[in-house]
């Protein structure tokens, strides 16, 4: 018989300082993004470079398959995996073996809002409440992060967002749309103007925004001809899925990187996880055929890194229809890397051949 130890001197010889340091497993830890502090609107403090990130868990305008108000929690919760990572992989140099690019992860800080109010029957009144929130947010934070629910809630989002950094005094505001979709419908007859397919429509007429200040990165779906057409001629941008793929997102990117970069003081970035492939992301109200794959999509972040990024989003994601949780852990990680990683430049060794002196890989 397995003598047992005594416990009693055990539990004394030690102290809760002993332990304060240590990391949690995924599962564990308070349900913040990677674990951070929790503040409220009005007494930010994350610096003059850090993140402040609020949810809106609504997807009342869902018209295939609702869930996506689960997104915000699950993406939170997915995220505590990562919250360790800066403690242990902070002080090393690091390599990435995929794009041969050598970085560091450092930390700005980050605080988690919470979630702004929802009204979940009434849609007006709930884009009153997120674009007054958001706008609050954008007066008093230097950046944002929205963990939203269906596509529609960027419309919100992104007004408050830019109303704020108005106040502040900024001039121009980009728009980036990273979707399967244009999101450019006029109307629903199940939801009327205000729905998951109308908030890019809906920004465009938010006054004195621009068509040259807006892109959509990533489409891929059928679309109406003439609706392609015109938005062409009206001058906004279009970055296919298929270019991306075919080129890269550096040469698919850079007119946009270079335009919207040289026009605009702060952009916000807008991502619906629908842009994936469903073979690659299955958690979401959209089965999308056809979209680009992770790996692309980690390149396109990579080519943002070189513009005024005032705030991000993440839209879409709904665990119910992936019980495996990869999704949620997708966009996770993905605003792991866009936030922490710093430092990034060529690799001097082929990661393929370690050890092994080479030219430097070019930026993909």
């Amino acid at each position: 018989m397995t003598e047992l130890p005594d416990f009693e001197a055990l539990r004394t010889s030690v102290k809760p300082e002993d332990f304060e340091q240590d990391p949690l497993p995924g599962w564990a830890g308070v349900g913040t993004l990677f674990g951070a502090p929790t503040t409220t609107a009005d007494q930010v403090d994350v610096g003059e470079t850090g993140w402040v990130v609020s949810g809106v868990p609504y997807d009342a305008t869902a018209s295939s398959r609702p869930g996506a108000a689960e997104g915000p929690r699950a993406v939170r919760q997915a995220s505590l995996v990562f919250s360790s990572y800066l403690t242990s992989l902070g002080q090393w140099r690091m390599l990435d073996t995929r794009t041969g690019q050598t970085f560091r992860y450092h930390a700005p800080r980050v605080a988690d809002a919470g979630d702004l109010h929802i009204y979940p029957t009434d849609t007006v009144k709930t884009f009153q409440a997120v674009a007054a929130e958001s706008r609050r947010l954008s007066q008093n934070a230097p950046r944002l992060i929205f963990l939203n629910g269906d596509h529609s809630c960027t419309f919100p989002t992104f007004a408050g967002f830019r109303a704020g950094r108005l106040d502040r005094g900024a001039g121009r505001v980009g728009f980036i749309n990273i979707d399967h979709h244009f999101d450019f419908g006029n109307w629903s007859t199940l939801h009327g103007p205000l729905y998951h397919g109308s908030n890019s429509r809906r920004i465009s007429e938010i006054p004195q925004m621009r068509p040259e200040d807006i892109a959509f990165v990533g489409v891929g779906d059928v679309t109406k001809y003439d609706q392609f057409r015109g938005l062409l001629d009206s001058g906004f941008h279009v970055v296919p899925g298929s270019l991306i793929t075919r080129d890269g997102a550096a040469a698919a990117l850079r007119p946009v990187i270079e335009e919207l970069g040289s026009r605009c003081d702060t952009v916000y970035v807008s991502l619906d996880i629908d842009v994936l492939d469903s073979a690659a992301a299955t958690g979401t109200g959209h089965v999308t055929m056809g979209g680009i794959g992770i790996g692309d999509l980690l390149d396109v972040y990579e080519e943002l890194r070189a513009l005024p990024v005032g705030a991000v989003d993440i839209a879409e994601i709904a665990p119910r229809y992936d019980p495996s949780g990869g999704t949620a852990q997708i966009a996770a990680r993905l605003l792991f890397e866009f936030l922490f990683r710093t430092e990034v430049a060529p690799a001097e060794l082929a990661p393929w051949a370690p050890g092994t002196p080479s030219a430097p890989l070019e930026h993909r």
